[in-house]
């Protein structure tokens, strides 16, 4: 009797224990989702606070903030989730005038198909007031925030086409898995412009606004700092600023320089936008879309300073048959020259020696090609 007694005080025990662990595990997770992990990065010089995000931050990162002062990342404690910054200059935006870009789209109204192609890499991201939680395992909230833009520049002639692909889980490897269909959209649907939406996960303090009398929040443009294409997506995103600190003060919160190229490597079209926190409305992030539609096209078809951009024209994107068409026209030009070559060595030298001097520098010089050639796939990121 008292063996049996032991026995069921002894279940009783573990079943407490596994509902407390259960508990405990539970509250855990809950806590981790309503306060995520986001580094803070200070001001070097007064040890104040720039700016907090969400992603990882390495030396080298650079940040534009809302003034325009370019800071440079040179420290980092990857434990306390901080990092300084040092002021490097104030950077000057494109001049622009919103007149002249009204009057330059209303020339160009029927010039040509517009298009803008919209994914999600975290598909889970969502806004924890709206959505119940900041992150859902299927189409996260941040899927009604690429419907609201889509609506919007849909509204201003656009051709959107907005890809709802899953690329979960949320982890290292989401951005490989989303670069499958940025590639698709590339190829399938040739727009002038790629954006691959988002929102932060820091407090809601760093985002909340009012933009044209509602209740809004600040977008963030993120660029992958080591990509062959920084430069035009640089200009396209100072561009985007520009047009927006007249038309939408505030709006654009900053430009995050962060290391990695998140799949803008693949067109200097390319921009990843954050809209938001996840501890707001998602409603908020919604308005912002709509609002940022107007930057967008602006930016994109709004006059010949479009050009200084050098990517946003369909002339100039840099498409597999454009690649081509380029490349044929190289070697073309390429085979001319060594049948001038040739042609004169022969007139000079007499055919045998002419022969012997092709043959050595055509060894050297293809050797020399292919050397230049595996570097150069060796530093693809």
């Amino acid at each position: 009797m008292n063996k049996r007694k032991m026995n069921k005080v002894t279940i009783l025990i573990l079943l407490v224990i596994g509902f407390l662990s259960f508990s405990i595990s539970s509250y855990a997770e809950k806590q981790a989702e309503l306060q995520p992990d986001y580094y803070t990065v200070y001001d070097a010089k007064t040890n104040k606070v720039l700016f907090r995000t969400a992603m990882e931050v390495y030396k080298g990162d650079r940040y534009l903030s809302g003034d325009n002062k370019l800071y440079e990342v040179f420290k980092v404690n990857k434990n306390e989730n901080t990092a300084y910054a040092k002021y490097l200059q104030t950077e000057k935006l494109p001049d622009v005038n919103i007149e002249e870009i009204l009057q330059a789209m209303a020339v160009a109204e029927n010039t040509g198909e517009k298009r803008v192609a919209i994914y999600s890499t975290h598909s889970d991201e969502s806004y924890l007031p709206s959505d119940g939680a900041a992150s859902i395992n299927g189409h996260g909230g941040i899927y009604k925030v690429d419907a609201a833009l889509q609506k919007a520049l849909e509204a201003k002639g656009v051709t959107v086409k907005v890809d709802r692909t899953l690329y979960l889980p949320h982890d290292a490897m989401a951005y490989s898995r989303s670069r499958t269909g940025a590639v698709k959209l590339l190829k399938d649907f040739k727009p002038d412009l790629l954006l691959d939406v988002h929102r932060d996960a820091v407090p809601l303090e760093e985002y909340i606004r009012k933009i044209a009398g509602k209740n809004a929040t600040g977008v963030r443009i993120v660029l992958g700092r080591n990509n062959p294409n920084l430069k035009a997506n640089q200009q396209l995103a100072y561009r985007i600023k520009a047009i927006a600190d007249k038309t939408y003060p505030n709006m654009i919160k900053d430009i995050f320089f962060g290391k990695g190229d998140f799949n803008q490597d693949l067109t200097p079209n390319s921009l990843l936008l954050e809209f938001g926190t996840y501890s707001h409305t998602r409603e908020r992030a919604e308005v912002s879309a709509s609002l940022i539609a107007d930057v967008l096209t602006k930016a994109l078809y709004g006059s010949d300073e479009q050009k200084q951009v050098g990517t946003v024209t369909k002339a100039q994107r840099p498409l597999p048959g454009q690649n081509k068409a380029a490349g044929t026209g190289i070697w073309v030009l390429i085979g001319v020259v060594v049948v001038s070559a040739v042609a004169f060595m022969f007139l000079s030298t007499g055919g045998r020696e002419m022969y012997h001097k092709f043959s050595k520098a055509t060894r050297k010089e293809f050797a020399s090609y292919l050397g230049k050639f595996r570097r150069k796939k060796g530093d693809e990121p």
